[in-house]
């Protein structure tokens, strides 16, 4: 009687320096596509300054191509990362970024909409949690009042 085993076979994942290589270049390249190959099927995306949750790769993508088409670039803009963390395991990612642009008509606010044409530049921190090679939680922090009321001076202690 022969007794046989079998190993199961184990996913290969992506080294924390690929896999922030390839989401930095999908990130600054607006590729939605390269971006959604980062995404574990349950992910979730929560944009801390207004409490929406983005949940399952259906709604993150449709976040993603809202967020592309409310914006254009000029020569020099766009996502422009500036400080990238990782914890040695590889299972978080702050990701800390100014993004230039100027607004579009299909900019997604439902109140407080900038002018269609207006320059912004603003400073967003992603956290990201990454499992097995794949992002499951990203939380974006930024300042909304930034945007919605960019032409209003914003002091923290005068």
């Amino acid at each position: 009687m022969t007794t046989e085993t079998t190993t199961p076979i184990k996913k290969e994942t992506m080294n924390t320096a690929d896999f922030i290589e390839a989401f930095t270049k999908a990130m600054t390249h607006e590729d939605i596509d390269g971006v959604m190959k980062l995404w574990a099927p349950e992910g979730e995306w929560v944009i801390m300054a207004t409490g929406e949750k983005f949940t399952g790769l259906e709604q993150i993508r449709q976040l993603a191509s809202r967020s592309v088409a409310a914006r254009v670039h000029g020569s020099g803009e766009g996502l422009l990362p500036y400080n990238v963390f990782t914890n040695a395991e590889g299972t978080r990612l702050i990701w800390e970024y100014v993004h230039k642009g100027e607004v579009t008509e299909k900019w997604p606010a439902s109140t407080h909409k900038p002018v269609v044409g207006t320059k912004f530049e603003l400073p967003i921190i992603l956290m990201c949690e990454i499992k097995e090679g794949k992002l499951i939680k990203i939380r974006e922090y930024f300042d909304l009042q930034t945007l919605t009321e960019a032409v209003t001076p914003h002091h923290l202690y005068s």
